[in-house]
């Protein structure tokens, strides 16, 4: 079953992070972690809220694990947070959920959530500290870059690159061979058909009204 847990952050990633390795897996989550400058309420899903400092002192990595659950908005936050945690010593643990599909030669680094539905195909090559929301699809001989954000429904083709950082948007779509630059955010629903140079913002359209309707 593991240590008990502490988790980064007091969000709704947090919470569903909670649930999954928590409720689901059986596993204690004994505080949630915020920088201390961050801390609004002593109490989160009725566990402590801590700044790191005293989560080390109260929960080391001697007896815990942690996770970190910074989400889509945060992607830097969340890196920050990982070097820190795994710089203190701390084990950070990784969940697939049993609906989603990867290969049985694709490794799952640290601090990575797969959840429902994700499938990741042979030869892909995964980072550290990735989120794959429900219904991502990442095809054969990608390589993924750590610390990067895949909304629901992302597909990526095969033989592409996802730089580290990166977030992709809800039902965007990268087609194969494209390289995508570190940093960059995919919007949703966009269909990348070209390489996107590091720390660009690409979009789909913004939805217009095109006319009334008639009775």
């Amino acid at each position: 079953m593991g240590k008990p847990l502490v988790i980064v952050g007091t969000g709704l990633l947090a919470e569903q992070v909670h649930y999954y390795l928590g409720t689901r897996s059986g596993r204690a989550v004994d505080a949630f972690v915020l920088d201390a400058a961050y801390i609004r309420e002593p109490r989160f899903l009725d566990r402590p809220v801590l700044d790191f400092a005293e989560a080390q002192r109260r929960f080391p990595p001697a007896t815990h694990e942690l996770f970190v659950a910074i989400g889509h908005t945060a992607v830097a936050a969340r890196r920050r947070w990982f070097d820190a945690a795994l710089a203190a010593g701390y084990t950070l643990p990784s969940y697939v959920h049993p609906s989603a599909w990867v290969a049985e030669n694709v490794r799952i680094g640290a601090n990575t959530l797969v959840q429902e539905l994700a499938m990741v195909a042979p030869f892909v090559q995964l980072g550290e500290n990735l989120i794959l929301c429900p219904q991502v699809g990442i095809n054969h001989h990608t390589r993924v870059g750590s610390h990067c954000f895949f909304a629901p429904s992302a597909s990526v083709a095969g033989d592409a690159d996802i730089g580290p950082g990166c977030f992709i948007g809800l039902g965007a779509t990268i087609r194969d061979r494209v390289r995508i630059g570190e940093g960059c955010i995919i919007g949703a629903g966009a269909l990348i058909m070209a390489d996107c140079a590091a720390g660009g913002l690409y979009r789909a359209t913004r939805t217009e009204r095109s006319r009334e309707i008639e009775d």
